[in-house]
């Protein structure tokens, strides 16, 4: 486990694709938020020692395989929207493959007022 974003899955480094959860490990101290270091706990306590697929599209300039993580059959970037801990991000592009699954999880968190969005 790295953070909410970046995950170890068989010793590789894994960065979920579009989504981009607060800060918890980054090198500048002042970047890490209360919130990024709950959400890397939540995301640990979900996967670890959980069965993972992984769908793959290349790798990031830091070298990460650039992936959608599945655990127990769900997608589980689309999950950690739904669930408040990150925004459908999508700087780098929207998912081709889950963008309805990205817009309903988001919708569904901001009037849920999960995570993110319980203080908007």
């Amino acid at each position: 486990m790295v953070d909410g974003d970046t995950v170890i899955v068989s010793g590789r480094r894994i960065r979920l694709l579009n989504v981009d959860t607060e800060e918890s490990v980054h090198p500048d101290p002042s970047r890490n938020t209360a919130f990024g270091r709950k959400t890397s706990s939540a995301v640990k306590k979900a996967i670890q020692g959980k069965t993972a697929d992984l769908e793959c599209y290349g790798k990031d300039r830091y070298s990460r395989r650039l992936c959608y993580l599945f655990v127990d059959g769900e997608n589980f970037n689309v999950k950690l929207v739904k669930q408040g801990w990150s925004r459908y991000y999508t700087k780098f592009g929207f998912s081709k493959e889950y963008h309805d699954d990205f817009i309903h999880a988001e919708n569904s968190s901001k009037s849920s007022r999960f995570g993110l969005w319980e203080k908007n």
